[in-house]
């Protein structure tokens, strides 16, 4: 198979079917589409055609990467829309009947999230990052048995190795939980206090997701933890 360019439209067909090789719209008088996913040109060979219609070349849409923690997409001020066509300066010029008109393409806006929202996926966060380290401390049954256990023998004055280590142990992870707490807490604290300062139409150019880890070289990131060491 090989495509072949009509010399008159410039429409693109395939040499064997003669069918289009893009996809195009048909559109009414008042822009009305009648065919928003589009089909092939209504002629073969690509030659001009006598439809009551105008044709658009569909182009296909491909979403910019964005992170989506920063940005959402602006539904107002984005969705299809026709595209008149233009010279290689930017101006609308006159095509023909029978050619295609211009294109019929997807414009995808962004709009930075605001403060509010920014503040919110932060908060969650730090709460979701907190209960996963509050889940550290043993939640069965029998951990908990054998501490009530240890406390109501050392409140009786028996201060047995077994007990007193029990209750020692959970201590210090208690204490180790509430200290990887505490750094989630003024990691949001911190994080409000930027995002404050960027206001609503302020640059972001920190992850709000970024995990407390080593780089590369060595250097200790700051970010969100999830745990304590072993």
């Amino acid at each position: 198979m090989a495509i072949v360019t009509n010399p008159i439209t410039g429409v693109e067909y395939n040499d064997i079917t003669s069918d289009s090789i893009k996809k195009y719209v048909a559109v009414e008088p008042g822009g009305i589409v009648r065919n928003p996913s589009g089909g092939p040109w209504p002629y073969g060979d690509g030659i001009p055609h006598t439809q009551p219609y105008d044709y658009f070349e569909l182009v296909p849409f491909e979403s910019v990467p964005y992170d989506p923690e920063l940005f959402v997409v602006d539904s107002e001020n984005s969705g299809w829309g026709l595209h008149p066509a233009r010279n290689g300066q930017g101006e609308f010029i006159a095509v023909p009947d029978g050619h295609p008109k211009g294109k019929y393409k997807y414009t995808e806006t962004l709009r930075r999230r605001s403060v509010a929202e920014l503040k919110e996926t932060v908060e969650r966060y730090c709460t979701d990052f907190n209960q996963a380290i509050m889940n550290k401390r043993p939640q069965d049954a029998w951990y908990q048995e054998r501490l009530a256990m240890a406390k109501e023998e050392i409140a009786k004055g028996n201060t047995q190795d077994y007990f007193v280590q029990a209750v020692e142990q959970d201590s210090i992870l208690a204490g180790k939980l509430r200290t990887a707490c505490r750094h989630n807490d003024d990691r949001m604290a911190f994080l409000f206090d930027e995002i404050s300062k960027a206001g609503e139409t302020g640059v972001i150019d920190f992850v709000l997701s970024q995990m407390a880890t080593t780089g590369p070289d060595g250097q200790q990131l700051s970010g969100w933890v999830n745990g304590i060491p072993e």
